[in-house]
């Protein structure tokens, strides 16, 4: 593919080989290293390609083996580009053609989303769209840091953000973290003076007081709405006498060990879709999102799923086009009820047991304890207990 790639690059001819010794003129030009292909025989006469510029240097062995080379056609982007030059038309159609280029060049049309785990790109799509950073949107006005900084403050639980701007396209990496987030600026408040309160029943594990006065200690036992770090400071005199107080707004990191409670229940019966394996498809055009041409079978499946796959054409590498081909399948399927065994209701209700905790320590908690049984009862599967853990478990409260 790429000689002859390389080959109409250069240009190349169909020769026709009159005289004596065309033999001989092909074994010469094999000795010479001059590329000779394609030989055939069609009415005792020879045909041969050969390069445009190895043409310039057969004329020795053409008069030594008394051969004449005639050009039969002309192949090759030189032999093009001559026969456009005639043709003003396929001037004005390569300028126009460059200038729509360069203004393609000055928009993003495709943003990529990678590195995602628990956020969907469509998710991350979305609030990069309420930021006004979408899809056909001036490269210049595109601020990465900005970006980043706004999904850092967005998602809490994304530990590091890279936006880059590669061709047309802006493609964002993301990485994301469990590590509990203890830092008490995300949990800033516009009350002029305020306390740190309880939000729930707890035990406090650990306090550090930057504003306030503290009036909890390590292990003391708090009920929801306890103030656990005054906004009222004190001012003493030289004799350590009271002589006024200074309202604030209470600052400091409090780790509180308490529970949730958990419960979730559902049906051993349930619904599986099984697949026949027919399928219909249909196609989409867009053009800067306009739907441009259209074909959707018609859809005769009593129970399918449609699934979209949406592909942004590019010119070259990271050069991508206003244009999307949108495939829509619809998968067909039916229905039929089943029961889990044990086993696998044991494994649901592990998994949306884990995915519960996983929510809990994307909020900022550390689990320490699990008492959750998981039972097996009747027509249902229970999972039921406390799940102990630390975590900031307080609020601002105004100071009345």
């Amino acid at each position: 593919m790429l000689k002859k790639l390389v080959r109409y690059l250069r240009g190349y001819l169909l020769l026709q080989l009159s005289g004596i010794y065309p033999e001989r003129f092909l074994n010469l030009c094999n000795n010479r290293d001059i590329l000779v292909w394609g030989v055939s025989v069609e009415n005792n006469q020879y045909q041969c390609y050969m390069t445009l510029r190895d043409y310039w240097h057969i004329r020795d062995i053409a008069r030594k083996t008394k051969v004449v080379p005639y050009v039969s056609e002309k192949f090759g982007f030189p032999f093009f580009m001559q026969r456009m030059k005639k043709h003003k038309s396929y001037w004005i159609a390569f300028a126009l053609f460059c200038i729509l280029v360069y203004t393609l060049s000055l928009f993003i049309w495709d943003i990529g989303i990678e590195g995602t785990y628990r956020h969907t790109p469509e998710q991350l799509l979305d609030f990069l769209k309420k930021q006004e950073v979408y899809s056909g949107m001036r490269i210049k006005d595109v601020d990465c840091p900005q970006i980043e900084e706004d999904i850092r403050r967005e998602f809490t639980d994304i530990g590091w953000v890279s936006a880059e701007i590669m061709g047309t396209k802006l493609i964002i990496r993301i990485n994301e973290t469990t590590v509990p987030i203890l830092n008490t600026e995300l949990r800033k408040t516009d009350m002029e003076q305020a306390n740190i309160v309880a939000s729930k029943d707890a035990i406090i594990a650990s306090i550090v007081t930057r504003e306030g006065t503290p009036l909890v200690g390590l292990g003391s036992i708090v009920k929801k709405g306890d103030v656990l770090i005054s906004g009222i400071v004190s001012v003493l005199g030289d004799d350590q006498t009271v002589v006024d107080t200074k309202l604030l707004v209470a600052d400091g990191d409090i780790m509180c060990k308490t529970y949730y409670n958990y419960s979730s229940t559902f049906p051993m019966k349930y619904i599986q879709k099984i697949y026949t394996g027919k399928e219909k498809k249909g196609y989409q055009l867009l053009v800067l999102d306009n739907k441009i041409i259209s074909y959707n079978p018609r859809n005769s499946y009593g129970n399918c799923d449609i699934i979209s796959d949406v592909k942004t054409l590019k010119l070259i590498r990271n050069f991508y086009l206003p244009i999307k081909l949108k495939e829509i399948r619809q998968c067909q399927y039916y229905e039929e009820e089943r029961v889990y065994t044990e086993a696998e209701a044991y494994e649901i209700a592990n998994r949306n047991l884990l995915r519960y905790m996983e929510d809990l320590r994307k909020s900022g908690a550390t689990i320490i304890e699990n008492h959750v049984e998981i039972k097996v009862e009747g027509e249902n599967c229970t999972a039921k207990g406390k799940i102990i853990v630390e975590e900031a478990a307080w609020e601002y409260h105004k100071i009345e």
